[in-house]
């Protein structure tokens, strides 16, 4: 993009040039950061956008195998990150809560992405959730033995190949290879574990999503329609 802004202005004509000159940039201007460049691994296991320090923790425990997940990912991640994380007041993390072994497989499928592109890796796999999951049933249906092998990487490879996962994540950089270290990560799955345990076992969720604001259980909150009220609030409080 700099590359290409330097290109115009070199074939700028000598009017625009003056232009320029006559409206020189104002001295003392402060930047505001981009906060959705900063994207972490937490000590709890999950993934964080935005500031550590901000004023407002939007926490999700979500699952990649359940449509209201997929739902707020789609209408709500966006708006979410783009209005409040964006500008430093707002952090959003998310944490797997696990619910089956497709779950499992998709969470750590996700974590083979490098972190910059998390986000955008979840996103784009919640969003064709409606495709990928009647699939990964019909392939399990057809292929338990090896899925129930000892060593069974490679058939589980081979499903995220057939229902278009591995297609999904090369888009964010993920090699085959990547994938396949990814899917036998055991410090991952620990993780993983981690948060699923603490979602179910400790704060006792009722159901995915399942919300947090500042550490607070946000129970009756379900969507963006509820999330977003309760997020301006916070900030104003």
């Amino acid at each position: 993009m700099i590359r290409t802004l330097l290109a115009l202005l070199a074939l700028a004509s000598p009017v625009a040039a003056q232009a320029a000159t006559r409206h020189p940039p104002v001295h003392g201007a402060q930047h505001v950061a981009d906060w959705t460049k900063t994207i972490a691994l937490t000590p709890d296991g999950g993934m964080r956008i935005g500031n550590p320090a901000a004023k407002v923790k939007v926490l999700e425990f979500f699952s990649f195998t359940c449509p209201h997940c997929a739902a707020f990912a789609t209408e709500g991640a966006t708006p979410l990150i783009q209005n409040y994380v964006r500008g430093g007041q707002v952090s959003y993390e998310l944490r797997p809560a696990l619910r089956d072994a497709i779950d499992l497989t998709m969470a750590l499928a996700a974590r083979s992405v490098a972190t910059p592109r998390y986000f955008d890796a979840v996103g784009a796999v919640m969003g064709a959730q409606q495709d990928w999951l009647p699939k990964a049933y019909d392939y399990i249906s057809a292929n338990r033995d090896k899925l129930n092998s000892t060593d069974n990487t490679p058939a589980i490879h081979a499903m995220l190949t057939s229902i278009g996962i591995e297609a999904m994540l090369a888009k964010q950089g993920v090699t085959s290879a990547a994938l396949e270290r990814g899917l036998a990560d055991k410090t991952a799955e620990a993780a993983l574990q981690k948060t699923t345990n603490d979602a179910w076992n400790v704060r006792h969720i009722s159901g995915t999503p399942g919300f947090f604001i500042n550490d607070a259980a946000q129970p009756d909150i379900h969507g963006w329609a509820q999330l977003e009220p309760a997020v301006q609030a916070a900030i104003k409080g």
